[in-house]
Order: structure tokens, then C-alpha cells, then sequence
């Protein structure tokens, strides 16, 4: 069940997010509708965009990057869905970091799903939506929404982008914005995804496998948002 009432951000408060100024011009949303802390919009934060229908293996991925990113103080942003969205925010939340969940859908229609609920913490999660707030999901909104992810982040990393769809489209999006893009490259996992490839020949960096340690490496993830890493390494 929801358990807070929605609040309203517009361009004139201060809190409003200079990323979206800058990413949309003329085109701001007039207002944003929030749930939790919204302090959490001037923190540094990463992107995550992946398939719904991600294999197993790519989930693990995507916890694993989310973890280390938290481990740094780099806040998680990402979608609301199963799969690589769901992956992303619980990794976050259950290693004590901070997570930005933006809905394709009005913030009346949130809801805590279940697989969160054990790591929940208000403190430590901001739920944001630019749509009205009984605003019904749609495809398109979807696809809207992956703008605000992308705007609102320092990089973006991408896991299983399938040939067409939201994940592909958010890749273009973040090269279109200019934000640096880190599309997962692990050849026993989804190397050979036409998405993948696609956004690596338009752009993209390969996020690959650490050989020493088997982990996501993100040295360069790490660089591009300026942050120390998990082993005490300052990247700017």
C-alpha cells in the first residue's frame, strides 16, 4: 500500500532538477509529482535500463553494478519494472544506498511491490513521476519516462537491449543527451544482443567482465561520474 502522500515540484522550486532544465528546454515538464526524499535529486546518480525478460545471469549484473555504484555513494535511478529495474533498486536498497525510481504511470497508481518491501526505507528512496498523478501506464509513457531516467543521470548503463523497445530506445536517448553510455558487453550473456551491438556502433561504451575479480568492471563508469570507488580509488 502507499503509505505517503504525493507532493508537488514545479520549475520555480529550487529543488527542481537543473538536469531536466538543461535536457529539456522549452519542453520542461511544467511539474513533477514525488513520493520520499526528494534530497535525493542533487545526489550523483547512475542510470539502469535493461529488458524485463532479462536471463538470470544479467540480473546478476545488474545487482552487482548497482551494489558497487552504492558501495561509492552513487545513487540508483531506473524504471519500475520487473526485470533489470527491480534488480537495480533492491541491490541498492539491501547494501544501504539511495534509489530514484521514476514511473511511466501517476504517482496514485505506486505501490511497494512485494519483493522490495524487506529493504524499503523512505529515507532512501525517492519515487518521481512528471505524468498526472492517476495517470494510467501506456507504452508510450514508457518511453517518455526513459528521458527522465536518462536526464536525471551522471552515466547510464544498459543490460539486454533487444533489437527494438524501451531498453534500445533509453540507449539512443542518453546519446542523444550526451550522457555517457555503458552498454553490457559479456560474451556468454548477451554479446551477440543486435541492441547491444547497435548502441556500441552508435556510441557506446562496452561494459565488460573484470577478469581478476569476475565482477562488472566500472573503473570508467567511475571516471565519468567522479566518484572513489570501492577500493578507496578517487575517479575524476
Amino acid at each position: 500500500m502507499k503509505t505517503i502522500d504525493a507532493e508537488r515540484l514545479t520549475p520555480d522550486d529550487p529543488e527542481y532538477p537543473m538536469s531536466l532544465r538543461a535536457t529539456f528546454g522549452d519542453l520542461l515538464p511544467p511539474e513533477i509529482w514525488y513520493l520520499g526524499n526528494i534530497n535525493l535529486l542533487s545526489t550523483i546518480g547512475a542510470g539502469f535500463c535493461g529488458s524485463r525478460k532479462a536471463t538470470e545471469y544479467s540480473l546478476q549484473i545488474a545487482a552487482d553494478c548497482a551494489s558497487q555504484l552504492t558501495a561509492a555513494g552513487v545513487t540508483v535511478i531506473s524504471g519500475y519494472a520487473a526485470g533489470v529495474d527491480m534488480a537495480s533498486h533492491e541491490a541498492a536498497l539491501a547494501n544501504g544506498g539511495r534509489t530514484i525510481i521514476v514511473l511511466p504511470e501517476g504517482t496514485n497508481r505506486f505501490r511497494i511491490k512485494q519483493s522490495i518491501a524487506p529493504v524499503w526505507d523512505w529515507r532512501r528512496v525517492l519515487v518521481i513521476s512528471h505524468f498526472p498523478r492517476d495517470a494510467r501506464f501506456q507504452p508510450g509513457r514508457a518511453m517518455d519516462r526513459n528521458k527522465i531516467i536518462v536526464a536525471l543521470s551522471g552515466a547510464v548503463i544498459v543490460l539486454e537491449a533487444r533489437e527494438v523497445g524501451g531498453t534500445l530506445n533509453a540507449g539512443y536517448a542518453a546519446l542523444r543527451m550526451k550522457k555517457p553510455l555503458f552498454v553490457v558487453m559479456y560474451d556468454d550473456v548477451n554479446g551477440l544482443r543486435e541492441g547491444n551491438q547497435r548502441l556500441i556502433s552508435a556510441g557506446g561504451f562496452p561494459l565488460k567482465r573484470n577478469r581478476l575479480t569476475n565482477h562488472p568492471q566500472l573503473r570508467d563508469v567511475f571516471d565519468v561520474l567522479g566518484v572513489v570507488d570501492d577500493a578507496g580509488r578517487k575517479h575524476a
